[in-house]
């Protein structure tokens, strides 16, 4: 189920933005926090940029560390995706010796 769209005021570089969004709020303020931190970090940089240039290099910056986890993310499956099978391998090999086992024990007391 999809939420109503609130409006929700967030401040970046000094600035105050009503946004209309399904997002929460308090998700809606982190994200407007990490723009406002990237968009400082950039601006103490490159003083003499303006505020489009600093966006721009924002944008390009999110974009990357964004394909970075992207990528992160997919070896992180592959590596789960080997293990499980491993683990999956090992497991079958175990039942197999423990019916073995089972079978050429003698009977209990």
């Amino acid at each position: 189920m999809e939420r109503e769209p609130q409006k929700v005021t967030v401040e970046i570089l000094g600035r105050s933005l009503t946004l209309t969004s399904t997002m929460l709020p308090d998700k809606l303020q982190v994200v407007a926090g990490m723009v406002d931190e990237q968009l400082r970090e950039l601006q103490r940089a490159f003083p003499t940029s303006s505020l489009a240039e600093l966006a721009i290099l924002a944008a390009l910056n999110m974009a990357c560390e964004y394909l970075d986890n992207k990528d992160d993310f997919q070896e992180l499956q592959e590596t789960y995706r080997q293990l499980q099978a491993e683990i999956e391998h090992r497991s079958r090999l175990l039942l197999q010796k423990l019916e073995v086992h089972d079978v050429s024990a003698p009977p209990g007391p």
